[in-house]
């Protein structure tokens, strides 16, 4: 403790003989203003603590007119309230501080390390590993062994230099470079799916075959958040004996799930409403026959109903009328086949001109 007093009293006297230490006309230096903040933090700590043993109330303050980042601003006053906003104005400037001496690390580790150096060691003159030409290096050997070198280099295949002298490897001084980790989200984004054979052997490694004999999925296609939810449905609602009531929408959306899943779909591309869905369910197995059954033909004009409906029709027999029907329509569409294309076309008349006909043939008989 006295050895430690009697450093500070030395210290104190040096700085009081040296006036031209404390010249702050520039500013002060990053690493004086963070040890000043830290003495001045610790001194208000103090105090306040004394403040509160004496039973004084800390609302009590005098602050200064300026704001915090006028140059002129004045001292604040000796209240306790005073001495709670001096060491919440600190603790903000330190916090300020440390991030800035974050980025200035390596500058302030350069030169600590230049400073805790031996003072009396010589510069190289020819330091290849200094960053600025070297116009020693550009003469011939005869210069070269003239030139006054203290200390010479000899260079290995990979360009690092070994000195002669103390035979010591220094390798380069290189720029500081930050090292930027990888993110994890890209990482799975470029990661590619798993198989869906795969998800499946795992949810059930005693089944590895995805399909049977009939072409269906054999292993349960649980593999899908939206599959397990309706399997927690179902058991559910047989274990209580009810219904879950449902919008219509979501009634519609889970029988439509429900029959893809009978099928051998696994929901794993079904997203939102409205979504794509993935290949596999009941529209990618019966998507021909269920777009069948709107379409009209030509023949009636009428919808046909799905896709076996016409030949369910050309299976079954006839009577005498319906066969004489179609016989008819057939030559007539085979007697307009053997008209040439240029035949002129008899035109149908309209009302005005039957009229008008019938008009002139009264008039000639009278």
């Amino acid at each position: 403790m006295s050895g430690s007093l009697a450093a500070a009293r030395t210290a104190l006297q040096t700085i009081k003989n040296s006036p031209q230490a404390l010249d702050a006309a520039d500013g002060i230096s990053l690493l004086s203003l963070k040890h000043s903040l830290l003495l001045s933090y610790l001194q208000s700590l103090v105090l306040v603590a004394a403040r509160r043993v004496l039973g004084d109330s800390l609302t009590e303050r005098t602050p200064p007119a300026q704001p915090f980042g006028a140059r002129d601003r004045g001292p604040r006053g000796a209240c306790p309230g005073d001495l709670v906003d001096a060491m919440i104005e600190d603790r903000i400037v330190l916090e300020k501080v440390d991030v800035l001496e974050s980025k200035m690390r390596y500058q302030i580790e350069k030169l600590v390390r230049i400073a805790d150096g031996p003072a009396s060691a010589p510069a190289a003159a020819d330091d290849p590993l200094a960053f600025k030409p070297n116009p020693m290096a550009l003469m011939g050997d005869e210069d070269a062994h003239d030139a006054p070198a203290k200390s010479r280099t000899t260079f290995r295949n990979d360009g690092h230099a070994l000195k002669d002298d103390d035979a010591i490897y220094r390798p380069p001084r290189l720029a500081p470079v930050p090292y930027v980790e990888k993110s994890k989200n890209k990482s799975r984004a470029t990661r590619a799916p798993i198989p869906s054979a795969l998800a499946t052997l795992a949810a059930d490694p005693a089944q590895p075959f995805l399909e049977s004999t009939s072409g269906l999925g054999g292993a349960p296609a649980l593999a899908s958040g939206r599959a397990q939810y309706l399997k927690r449905l179902q058991d559910f609602e047989e274990d209580n004996f009810t219904r879950i009531i449902q919008k219509k929408s979501d009634a519609r959306r889970r029988q439509r799930d429900e029959e893809d899943l009978a099928l051998g779909g696994d929901l794993g591309g079904a997203g939102a409403r409205g979504g794509r869905r993935r290949a596999g369910g009941l529209e990618d197995e019966f998507g021909e026959v269920l777009r069948s059954v709107g379409r009209v033909t030509a023949r009636d004009g009428q919808g046909q109903g799905d896709g076996y409906e016409e030949l369910r029709q050309r299976g079954k027999k006839r009577d005498v009328l319906e066969r004489s029907r179609a016989s008819g329509g057939r030559r007539h569409r085979d007697a307009s086949d053997d008209e040439p294309i240029d035949a002129p076309r008899m035109k149908k008349r309209s009302r005005f001109e039957q009229e008008t006909k019938v008009a002139k043939k009264r008039l000639s008989k009278r």
